[in-house]
């Protein structure tokens, strides 16, 4: 892409001058964006992640209104679990989901509440389920000590019978294997060969279809954008009602916000990106990835769109050669700021893999999508002062968790 090189180039001056409401700054680019394409840039502790599926036929019957999964037992022994399901629920059917792990001393958790899907019979004010070696905080497990097993299962809660059984995909981690476990279970990841892509993402605001704005909706707004993107508009209210869990007073839960996706007729699923070579390989599959991302204040950044951010979610449109990457940001919310916003990948990467652990909900174009491309960004960082520098008062707080 020729005139993206361009318009970096401009931004590779050592300084550049703007003038901005009668004041005249500078800003030094940083150097980065003369390096070759980076793989990871910050001191890393490496992990082990497997994903494995449970199908819809695999779900063994309990009693006449529960199921239990076929027990899975991961190559390696973990104390972190992030899942998702697959299904388009019919009117008036909905289930609730438990997980129970094994310890390798025999103990088995308790079953951990692990979300609804569909309609069921509400609790006003749930909590998340704890014990004394972990919890299940809303769509992620904890756990403090490492478990060798786990299983499902599946309650019928609707107002009609459930007819129709979930697909599940989950990833465990091990956060702190040895040199053993890393010997026998890492893997290295081959460099990318994908070519710079940037998809040309709409914004979607956290508005409904009124104009009024709705908060704490950056989850079903990027979803809003990628669903757009492959040529699906949906009001933002018909994905926020699949999104939203009102028991937990929650709006950013990971596998309802992949459920939405499906309930829209769209493949999804989550996954977790340790490094930018995979990042490229699933741009280039035309695959929009939604990053689930948390920015605190008191931390380092070379130069970010805005000084904070609690948790959040962003549509992630591409990554360039010189190690920008460009999201649609639905907090940014003033004259389009938060179309092509562009991050260092340094700051991105800490906000991303290091805080949240590279938790991306991936959403599939549909069967022959043509993609629409950007051919042209502008020079970053932005001078100074010009719409969209880190002081800039017209982002959001967009919390998800």
């Amino acid at each position: 892409m020729p005139t993206l090189r361009y318009s970096l180039s401009l931004a590779l001056m050592c300084v550049s001058f703007c003038v901005f409401a009668g004041v005249s700054e500078s800003v030094t680019t940083p150097s980065l964006l003369a390096t070759p394409r980076l793989r990871n840039s910050l001191p890393t502790s490496p992990t082990l992640d497997r994903t494995y599926h449970i199908n819809a036929d695999e779900w063994r019957r309990e009693d006449t209104r529960s199921w239990l999964s076929p027990e899975i037992h991961p190559a390696f022994p973990f104390d972190e679990m992030i899942y998702w399901w697959k299904v388009r629920i019919p009117r008036d059917e909905g289930f609730r989901l438990f997980v129970q792990v094994t310890f390798a001393d025999k103990k088995t958790s308790p079953w951990l509440y692990a979300g609804y899907w569909g309609t069921v019979s509400y609790v006003a004010k749930r909590e998340i389920p704890q014990f004394d070696r972990g919890k299940l905080d809303y769509d992620q497990l904890l756990l403090t000590s490492s478990a060798v097993s786990l299983r499902f299962k599946l309650l019928d809660d609707g107002k009609k019978r459930l007819s129709v059984k979930p697909e599940l995909g989950l990833i465990v981690t091990a956060n702190k294997p040895d040199k053993k476990l890393l010997s026998e279970f890492g893997e290295s990841a081959k460099p990318s060969n994908a070519p710079q892509i940037i998809h040309d993402v709409p914004l979607r605001l956290q508005r409904d279809t009124a104009g009024n704005k709705l908060i704490d909706r950056c989850q079903s707004a990027a979803l809003a954008s990628a669903l757009q993107y492959f040529g699906t508009t949906v009001p933002l209210e018909l994905i926020i009602c699949w999104t939203t869990d009102p028991e937990y007073e929650s709006f950013g839960i990971w596998p309802r916000t992949i459920g939405a996706g499906i309930e829209h007729g769209f493949e999804a699923y989550l996954d977790r990106f340790r490094h930018w070579d995979k990042v490229r390989d699933t741009v280039a599959q035309n695959k929009i990835i939604l990053c689930s991302i948390t920015m605190p204040k008191d931390d380092s950044y070379l130069a970010p769109p805005y000084e904070r951010m609690s948790g959040h979610i962003v549509a992630l449109c591409g990554v360039t050669d010189d190690n920008r990457v460009v999201v649609v940001d639905s907090a940014l919310d003033k004259d389009n700021r938060g179309y092509l916003v562009q991050w260092l990948l340094p700051d991105f990467e800490k906000i991303w893999m290091r805080n949240k652990g590279g938790v991306g909900m991936v959403i599939c174009p549909p069967k022959g999508f043509l993609p629409k491309l950007v051919r042209e960004l502008p020079p970053f960082p932005r001078a100074v002062g010009t719409a969209g520098w880190p002081e800039d008062k017209q982002t959001s707080d967009s919390a998800t968790k």
